[in-house]
């Protein structure tokens, strides 16, 4: 068999398996929790968001498995801000410590003079683009004021939404871990397959 013929059946075998389980992602929760913990491994980025509630896990709604590029500054979390220290350049978003990398940049749609921490305060709906670092912190590049989503979408509030790599994956607990913060598979749970 020639190289060129082997290289073919071993891209066909790929392709084939990304359709696949694309096919059954996207059958949008039509599988159990136990084949959509199988599907996930450490290491895979995902998108993968739900609703927050008392305790510091989420209950996922919607897991994306991601397939492409992915680079370490392409982490987010979009999620409320429950501190700001200004004074030393962090806050956290959920449970995520956050610090401004330099040159970190600002927006909003709705506030132009968005423009640094200052105007960051606790209960706002963010969008932190930027890098999670091995210590548990995140590295923002960006900050987006998505106060316009909540107002085209109020059930949004209280969301929070990550994407970046599995750090754990807890089979019997039907959980896995995202940038330190544990998301619970459940039967209502979306799956979902998306090339990058």
């Amino acid at each position: 068999m020639s190289s060129r013929t082997l290289q073919w059946w071993i891209g066909s075998a790929a392709l084939a398996l990304v359709v696949a389980g694309a096919a059954w992602a996207q059958s949008g929760g039509g599988g159990t929790p136990a084949e959509l913990m199988s599907a996930l491994k450490v290491g895979q980025w995902v998108k993968i968001e739900g609703p927050a509630g008392k305790s510091p896990s989420v209950q996922c709604s919607e897991a994306k498995m991601l397939t492409g590029d992915f680079r370490d500054g392409d982490w987010q979390i979009t999620a409320d801000v429950r501190s700001v220290n200004a004074g030393k350049g962090t806050f956290m978003v959920f449970t995520t410590p956050c610090k401004l990398a330099d040159g970190c940049m600002f927006k909003s749609k709705k506030s132009p003079g968005f423009k640094s921490l200052a105007q960051v305060k606790t209960g706002m709906y963010v969008n932190v683009e930027g890098t999670f670092l091995r210590d548990g912190t995140f590295l923002a590049q960006k900050v987006a004021d998505k106060a316009d989503e909540l107002e085209e979408k109020p059930d949004h509030k209280g969301l929070v939404r990550l994407r970046g790599r599995i750090d754990t994956v807890n089979a019997p607990a039907q959980s896995v871990t995202v940038m330190g913060i544990a998301f619970q598979i459940n039967s209502h749970t979306q799956a979902k397959s998306v090339i990058r």
